[in-house]
């Protein structure tokens, strides 16, 4: 504690404190003690008069006396030649500026509510954000005050100088010599130019405009203090010399900040700040900040954000301070607690002089008392946790790794199955639980994982379990066939329309509806969750291609899939087959069960006699559900705008119809399983998947821009391909009304896919749309023959052993009649003269017999 002795000298001596080592708020009541320490000395030396004087120095202002004084330029030049010696400044190295500037720095940001981080300052702000702040990406430097670029740490106080020194960015922006100039100085390539504007804009381009404007605004009140001076009283410029009017002005912009004075004849500066100092342009490291004078602007900015906040907040008025200090000056805008001082009569004289040179405005708040404030750390906490540092320390924590499968140990196949076949609920959760984990086991190749081939008794028993789940012991009853019946297909749509329109009536939650838990099974699983359970399970193991041969020569497992994915009529609408399962559980199963198609189609056979035809109708019913619903068989851009995806978004097709495609044309790739499917499936829903498929062909420009791409180029292949094979099945019937019905318009929009695809491109991409034109060319052959492609009584050889297009078998018959590109004749032979056709005999000699004309 200091004596009263010693308050009462007002010697700025006393205080042997550095105020940078202070927060805002004691450096405030350090420096409102120091003013009344000044104003004390002032009352008793100065001498009574009519005129204004100096009233000592206030906040670090000059002695009386020291009436010569001038200020120091915010800009100095330290490497000039022959500098001048100053003995009364302190001497400031660049490390200690760089500091000061940094800390000034991270103040103004701090009040801003946007603090820099810790690594950067080397200042702890309890509010900095690592995960939201804007400056996380900014990689901190090896020192404090030093960001990194381009392996190189560049100081922050060094880059502030040299633009500053330039006019600051605006100027800098305009000159690529400026920049070239800051890049050699920091010895950091070109490339890291954009990274070094972006890391400015974020700290130092903010800090550059109100530092600016806080600069312009100094100016203009000094310039107005030294117009009031110039306009006092004429007693009061007799008394007083003009030098020493000027030198109080001066005292008090130090005081508070402001910048040197300038002539009255000066304006306010541009964006050059180059011409408000007096200094030519100078290269980075050849000149720095002043330090005093830098550090009074940023203590003057400081003061006035915090005087905003204080504006803000509503504070106890205590007794005034304008007896003790004068209105107006550096001291007035600290906090001064109250005093025991007793002003006389002779201290009244220079503050009224003083006020006449710069009279108080009503906005200044002139009572304020000092407030002792606890440093605390604010929290914004929910529910009693603070939600931001939990998410700090998530983000540091490494999480722990998942379980490898070596985890589980030694695990017992036999009493899995036991496990299963006991049905008990907790035996039956740990079984299933095991068996999922296992199905996603990957083996030492890509094709392997779980071995289900070398456990068929497991196999078995989670098979029963599912039949038992879902039908209990009602047998399955093969279905009647009719070729000529003409049923109706239950499309995927009707049945999302249907859950839609059930999920969304009120109260639907609480209505008992078919596939709801039971009441009597307590806290065991509703049967439909175990199903679900053991599909997916199954759906895992088809994954590997080791399990393939396994499960697709597995009759029951198909047959079982296809019945509980089944959908029946009732009361003008549909149920699933199972009772156990809602139309919900139906729909998730029968997606399943088509992934699961898809990847066993390869390897599935269908031998006449032995499989059942309910399966293959089965089968038929479920791929094409997802094709021919009328709203959804539409050309490959109307297909994007049903989906309501942008046209410049991830354009890609209908996904489920994308599998079913996959799945028929696999299926009935080999002539045996198409047979078997011209046995199971009537001549209608033959007709009505053809008609289905063509309108999903391309017809507009838009869908041949569209099909440019890879995996519309592939669904349209499908598409072919698939027509291809129903052409192959179809009866002569079938196939002349695909020749006749000019309503469909069969060829002729085949012939404009294979004009806009082979005609009118270039040799170029021709390659690309080769095989998709082979398969229309060999789609249209089938369909102009006309014949039963099952008859193999007029040729030796076997007409299932060519599998797909005309002429593989060497026919040389001489074909009658007009062919189906009769009236194609130019197209076709353009089509005749590509290089591509002519090099392929088989498409060569297809397409001739297409175009051929009978006079």
């Amino acid at each position: 504690m200091l004596s009263q002795n010693e308050l009462s000298s007002g010697s700025s001596s006393t205080f042997p404190f550095d105020t940078a080592l202070l927060d805002a708020a004691q450096a405030k009541q350090m420096a409102a003690l120091t003013a009344v320490g000044q104003a004390r000395t002032a009352q008793g030396n100065m001498r009574p008069s009519n005129g204004g004087g100096n009233s000592g120095s206030f906040l670090g202002g000059i002695p009386p006396g020291h009436n010569n004084f001038q200020n120091q330029p915010l800009l100095e030049r330290s490497m000039s030649q022959n500098p001048a010696p100053r003995p009364s400044q302190p001497s400031n190295t660049f490390k200690e500026k760089s500091s000061n500037f940094i800390y000034s720095l991270a103040t103004v940001f701090a009040k801003r509510n946007q603090p820099l981080p810790p690594s950067l300052t080397g200042i702890s702000t309890p509010t900095y954000d690592p995960i939201n702040s804007p400056f996380k990406d900014i990689e901190a430097g090896s020192e404090h005050g030093t960001f990194r670029l381009a392996g190189k740490d560049i100081n922050i106080f060094h880059l502030w100088t040299m633009i500053w020194h330039r006019g600051g960015m605006g100027n800098v922006g305009k000159d690529n010599n400026a920049w070239a100039a800051i890049l050699q100085v920091f010895d950091i390539p070109e490339s890291a130019l954009p990274t070094l504007v972006q890391i400015y804009s974020k700290i130092l381009l903010p800090f550059e405009s109100m530092y600016r404007q806080n600069l312009m605004e100094q100016q203009k009140k000094a310039q107005a203090m030294r117009q009031a001076a110039a306009s006092s009283t004429p007693s009061a410029n007799n008394q007083h010399p003009p030098t020493s009017t000027n030198t109080v002005s001066q005292q008090r912009g130090s005081g508070m900040g402001f910048p040197p004075s300038q002539p009255p004849s000066s304006s306010v500066p541009s964006s050059s700040m180059q011409i408000s100092t007096g200094l030519p342009p100078i290269d980075g490291g050849s000149a720095i900040l002043d330090g005093p004078t830098l550090d009074q602007d940023l203590q003057g900015l400081k003061r006035k954000l915090e005087q905003e906040e204080e504006v803000k907040r509503t504070r106890q008025k205590t007794e005034t301070a304008d007896s003790v200090l004068p209105a107006g000056s550096a001291s007035d805008q600290a906090f001064v607690g109250p005093s025991d001082v007793n002003p006389g009569p002779t201290a009244q004289a220079p503050t009224t002089a003083t006020m006449t040179g710069h009279p108080r405005t009503r906005q200044e708040l002139s009572r304020r008392k000092i407030e002792y404030k606890p440093l605390v750390r604010d929290i914004e906490t929910y529910g009693g946790r603070d939600l931001k540092q939990v998410e700090v320390e998530l983000h540091h924590s490494n999480r722990r790794p998942l379980r490898d499968i070596n985890d589980w140990g030694t695990i017992d196949i036999d009493a899995l199955t036991l496990s299963i076949r006991s049905k008990l609920s907790t035996e039956l959760s740990y079984a299933l639980t095991t068996l999922t984990l296992l199905s996603t086991m990957k083996g030492q190749t890509p094709t392997s994982g779980f071995p289900i081939n070398n456990c068929p008794d497991l196999f078995e028993e989670v098979l029963d379990l599912v039949e038992d789940l879902a039908f209990d012991d009602v047998i399955d009853s093969p279905e009647a066939i009719d070729l000529q019946d003409n049923p109706h297909i239950v499309t995927n749509r009707e049945i999302v329309d249907i859950v839609y329109e059930l999920e969304t009536q009120p109260f639907a939650v609480l209505e008992r509806r078919q596939g709801s838990k039971h009441p009597d099974l307590g806290p065991r699983q509703r049967p439909a969750n175990l199903i679900l359970t053991v599909i997916n399970i199954i759906r895992n193991l088809s994954v590997f291609g080791d399990n393939v041969p396994f499960l697709a020569n597995q009759p029951r497992l198909l047959d079982l899939l296809l019945r509980v994915c089944g959908v029946s009529e009732k009361a003008s609408s549909y149920v699933p087959t199972s009772p156990v399962l809602s139309l919900t559980d139906c729909l998730a199963i029968r997606k399943d069960v088509l992934h699961i198609l898809s990847l066993l189609a390869p390897a599935i056979r269908l031998p006449e006699g032995t499989t059942s035809l309910s399966t293959v109708r089965r089968i038929f019913n479920l791929v094409t559900s997802y094709l021919v619903d009328p709203a959804e068989a539409v050309s490959p851009i109307a297909c994007v705008q049903l989906a309501g995806v942008p046209l410049g978004g991830n354009l890609r097709p209908p996904s489920l119809a994308d599998v079913a495609l996959e799945v028929f044309t696999r299926l009935a790739h080999s002539d045996g399983n198409r047979l078997v499917f011209s046995k199971a499936v009537s001549r209608p829903s033959l007709w009505c998947l053809f008609v289905s498929l063509v309108h999903r062909l391309p017809l507009q420009d838009l869908d041949f821009q569209l099909i440019s791409r890879e995996i519309w180029l592939s669904y349209v292949e499908k598409i072919v391909m698939a027509l291809y094979t129903l052409g192959f099945i179809f009866p002569p019937e079938l196939k002349s009304r695909a020749k006749t019905d000019r309503s469909l318009g069969f060829k002729n929009v085949m012939m404009r896919i294979i004009q806009k695809l082979f005609v009118q491109n270039g040799a170029e991409s021709r390659q690309f749309f080769i095989i998709i034109v082979r398969r229309i060319i060999e789609t249209l052959k089938i369909i102009d023959d006309a014949e039963d492609s099952f008859d193999n009584t007029k040729g030796v050889v076997s007409t299932l052993s060519f599998g797909m297009g005309y002429g593989e078998v060497g026919e040389n018959d001489i074909e009658r009649g007009t062919g189906l590109l009769g009236g194609y004749t130019d197209i076709g032979w353009n089509i005749l003269l590509c290089r591509e056709v002519q090099h392929d005999d088989v498409m060569f000699s297809e397409l001739e017999s297409l175009i051929r004309i009978e006079y």
